[in-house]
């Protein structure tokens, strides 16, 4: 990793209800972050450790309440809400467990709508050419009610390229699929990632975290531990096992 990481976090905090002590929580506490061109990690942790807000403050979908995000070398913790919107279209893709495909649009429409946003020319001619990328050419004017679970996550995997990111954000990618389809969707994933794209995938499947070089391991709203992912699901599975044991 080098002064060049297009994701680079400084003591990043998230603080909801701030003004009101009572139902203040701290959602993020002092994390700092950095993933370098071409990476692909998972975001692991327990429900509530923080791991889902990281993933919303990566993808400028919120704003920190402390801290710097360095988006691309910019600052983007404290943009306005127009021009997030606009570094977000222009860096950052999206891939969810619920696909999130509108149902009375065709899969080169749903592809297609990140390009009328933007205001991009050729929309549909890109929009093909992404469905082709992720192996769904054929299936271009079916709707979402006429597609499987993995050919919908394709669909969206499509999407999520059209506007050609640098970065790729998944939230439980596989989590709505069957084993076979997930590892075919995390196969395509990783094409992806091998033709230069940074990956960042949240998770709770542990066998998905593996398949990443590297995970960032999330609890109570700090970052516990970074490096190799077999090292950091290996050290998740050992201090859950404790865990379990002392409360036995």
């Amino acid at each position: 990793m080098s002064a060049g990481d297009p994701v680079v976090l400084e003591d990043l905090t998230k603080v909801y209800n701030p003004d009101r002590p009572e139902l203040s929580v701290r959602a993020l506490d002092g994390v700092s972050l950095r993933v370098g061109r071409g990476e692909a990690l998972a975001i692991v942790g327990a429900s509530g450790c923080g791991k889902s807000t990281l993933l919303h403050l990566l993808g400028c979908l919120d704003r920190p309440t402390s801290g710097r995000y360095l988006l691309e070398g910019r600052d983007v913790a404290r943009l306005a809400e127009d021009e997030r919107a606009r570094v977000r279209n222009r860096h950052i893709g999206f891939v969810f467990q619920s696909f999130n495909l509108l149902p009375r649009l065709s899969a080169v429409e749903n592809v297609e709508l990140p390009l009328l946003y933007s205001g991009t020319g050729a929309s549909r001619e890109r929009a093909y050419h992404a469905l082709a990328r992720v192996g769904l050419a054929d299936r271009a004017e079916h709707r979402p009610n006429e597609l499987s679970g993995g050919q919908k996550q394709r669909v969206a995997i499509a999407r999520a390229l059209v506007t050609t990111p640098s970065i790729l954000l998944g939230d439980e990618p596989t989590g709505a699929l069957d084993s076979r389809t997930s590892n075919e969707v995390l196969d395509l994933l990783e094409e992806l990632n091998a033709e230069g794209t940074t990956l960042i995938m949240v998770t709770h499947d542990l066998k998905v975290a593996r398949r990443m070089p590297r995970a960032v391991r999330m609890h109570d709203g700090k970052k516990l531990a970074d490096g190799p992912s077999e090292a950091v699901v290996e050290a998740l599975l050992r201090d859950t096992a404790e865990a379990l044991d002392a409360s036995a």
